[in-house]
């Protein structure tokens, strides 16, 4: 059941309101009345024995995950005949879906920087002991603060891998247009299905259209429309690799969230610089012009377009050759002559000292033409 505005669960979490509402449950903004801070509570309304003893161990597990792109679970428990709940940090700021509500374009350096950071997210829930995966990422459940900080959130669906079993902490879901085909059957996920759903979430953000559902793909009753047909704006090298993230063969698709990671920097790299960090006066500038109606970029970039080029050249002496830097001969033969110049500077130096020193030897030495 939906928990009401104001209602006290569990004798401590206050319910402030609910920000999201789904078929499994809920996930409320709330305060931590023992501690006096806000927390996020998602609630699982699957209550049958297996579940409750399953969420528990789960429950652990998620509480142990550590890193700077996840909150923290600090807390789980279920209730009889009412459902299991996770506390969690509660992150402020925007998700990616209210962001392009609220812009209708985000550029591309800023999502290739928010899905580094969910990358970075990935690898570490997928390398860890037992493996962990999301299983539910879309616009919705990332989010990004007031200070730039982004996390991936919600672990409403996520699965345990340990070993050859898998458990996840509620009844099997998907999202059309963000789940692989895998998820909708019997079938088989690993990391491969968070990469394809973080593909998903990159394109829609991109394009401002969900894609294709990979099962429609999968079945040829649709084929996905190419990235840039939907927004000719994004460079060839990010639109080809969000769409190898999305094959429908998880063989086809990037294997590891790093390779992704990479892919998509890569992809960046010549066009921009990235800053992953502000001044927090800066950061409350773009946020003032943010309010005004301005565009919506808060992950700094710098283009290195024809004019950055242009002043760079010209301090450049051009040779006979019309080249814009000097051969590698005339550098070599400055570099002798500078040479040169330094040791006779050296030596005239030494002489002038040992003359000062020993006079007498200094006049001897010249008589016999030694220097």
């Amino acid at each position: 059941m939906t928990l009401n505005q104001g209602s006290l669960l569990k004798d401590r979490y206050r319910i402030i309101e609910v920000l999201g509402q789904g078929g499994m449950g809920s996930i409320y903004r709330a305060v931590d009345e023992n501690l006096g801070v806000e927390v996020a509570v998602k609630e699982n309304l699957f209550t049958i024995e297996d579940y409750t003893r399953q969420f528990k161990r789960e429950a652990v597990i998620l509480a142990s995950l550590r890193h700077r792109n996840l909150p923290r679970v600090t807390d789980h428990f279920s209730m009889e005949d009412q459902g299991q709940y996770l506390i969690m940090d509660y992150v402020e700021g925007e998700d990616l879906q209210e962001r392009m509500e609220r812009y209708q374009f985000i550029p591309e350096e800023e999502v290739v920087v928010i899905g580094a950071a969910i990358c970075d997210a990935l690898a570490y829930m997928h390398s860890h002991d037992p493996v962990v995966l999301h299983r539910d990422i879309k616009p919705g459940n990332v989010r990004i603060t007031p200070r730039e900080e982004i996390y991936l959130v919600d672990f409403g669906l996520a699965k345990i891998i340990q070993g050859d079993k898998t458990t996840s902490t509620g009844a099997r879901a998907m999202t059309m247009g963000f789940s692989p085909p895998e998820q909708y059957g019997a079938a088989r996920t690993d990391p491969r299905t968070d990469i394809y759903s973080l593909g998903a979430t990159l394109y829609t953000v991109l394009t401002g259209i969900t894609p294709e559902d990979s099962l429609a793909r999968t079945m040829d009753q649709e084929e996905l429309t190419p990235v840039r047909e939907r927004n000719p704006k994004v460079s060839r090298r990010v639109a080809d690799a969000i769409e190898k993230a999305l094959e429908v063969h998880p063989g086809n698709r990037f294997q590891l969230a790093a390779e992704f990671k990479n892919e998509l920097l890569k992809a960046q790299s010549g066009r921009f610089s990235l800053n992953f960090s502000r001044p927090r006066d800066e950061v409350k500038e773009r946020e003032g012009e943010a309010q005004e109606g301005s565009s919506p970029p808060r992950i700094i970039t710098k283009d290195l377009g024809d004019h950055e080029q242009e002043k760079s050249s010209s301090l450049l002496v051009k040779n006979e050759n019309g080249s814009s830097s000097p051969s590698r001969a005339e550098r070599f033969r400055g570099g002798c002559l500078a040479l040169l110049a330094l040791l006779s500077l050296i030596l005239i130096l030494a002489f002038t000292v040992f003359g000062l020193l020993y006079p007498s030897l200094a006049n001897y030495l010249l008589g016999m033409n030694l220097f």
